[in-house]
């Protein structure tokens, strides 16, 4: 069964503006698991915000973070229910099936995208994460049997101060070193990161109540009864069910892992990498 779209007061887990403190930090998830995060009629996304008390939203369904096919889910909260926050949604991330209006999913790369959790981070932060000569990813290496990426700052869209850092293991390594490196974002000062970008249109910038001027709750979870569009998400007008076929981007754009995309080597950013073994690091 398709998942059902979320009321419009349910479909942003976040309190409004002047309620909001703490810490803002976002992770990617596949397009095809947003359903899962926000659950039938939004009961996930409000359950992950009334039991550990964070603000969560995840972006329309037609919004990817540039360059992937990824949504954004964005959290605001202390340092603690950050952590408790992320390993939640990447655990829904894990555990879930696409649905079947998602037919041309390949499964060896669904499954070796569960492996990985993608935080977004703030420019400031990824540059603590990395360290002086990458010392500080070396150390997690060593720490964790885990492979950490990051985006090359020279391949960040312009207009957008925001990195993607990616983990990539076992569960429980993956957890333990991305708990670090949470503790590490909560202890940027400067880092400095948006409740809301409108990261299909970085040029025309955003208002403080979100994308444009419609509702401060309106199409931010799952958005999947909007007229002309099917309850699968993914009938989008020059899309096919896949979610591959933005305009701009061939197939032959992404390789099964989905990262092979020109002037991206297959270790997924292109940034600095530390690899304990030779399946997942740079090939």
């Amino acid at each position: 069964m398709d998942r059902k779209r979320a009321p419009d007061s349910q479909q942003d887990g976040g309190p409004r503006k002047e309620a909001r403190s703490g810490t803002i930090l976002k992770m990617l998830c596949p397009y095809y698991s947003a359903g899962a995060i926000i659950g039938d009629q939004g009961k996930e996304i409000k359950t992950i915000k009334d039991d550990l008390g964070v603000a969560i939203q995840v972006s329309k369904k037609d919004v990817r973070f540039p360059k992937t096919d990824e949504r954004v889910v964005t959290f605001q909260g202390d340092c603690e229910t950050l952590k408790k926050a992320i390993k939640h949604v990447q655990d829904l991330i894990r555990n879930d099936k696409p649905p079947p209006s998602a037919k041309n999913v390949d499964v060896d790369a669904n499954e070796k995208r569960k492996r990985a959790l993608k935080l977004v981070v703030a420019d400031t932060s990824a540059g603590r994460i990395i360290g002086k000569g990458g010392e500080n990813i070396k150390a997690l290496k060593e720490k964790y049997t885990v492979v950490v990426n990051t985006s090359k700052k020279g391949d960040v869209t312009p207009g957008l101060d925001e990195r993607v850092v990616s983990v990539e293991g076992d569960d429980d390594e993956v957890d333990r070193c991305v708990t670090e490196i949470v503790e590490n974002i909560c202890n940027d000062d400067k880092a400095k990161m948006l409740w809301r970008v409108d990261y299909n249109n970085l040029d025309s910038g955003y208002d403080d109540q979100g994308y444009s001027s419609r509702s401060h709750y309106d199409g931010y979870g799952g958005g999947y009864d909007r007229p002309g569009y099917d309850r699968s998400g993914y009938d989008r007008p020059g899309y096919d069910r896949s979610g591959y076929d933005r305009p701009g981007y061939d197939r032959s754009g992404y390789d099964r892992s989905g990262y092979d995309r020109p002037g991206y080597d297959r270790s997924g950013y292109g940034g600095y990498s530390s690899s304990p073994y030779g399946r997942y690091g740079r090939r």
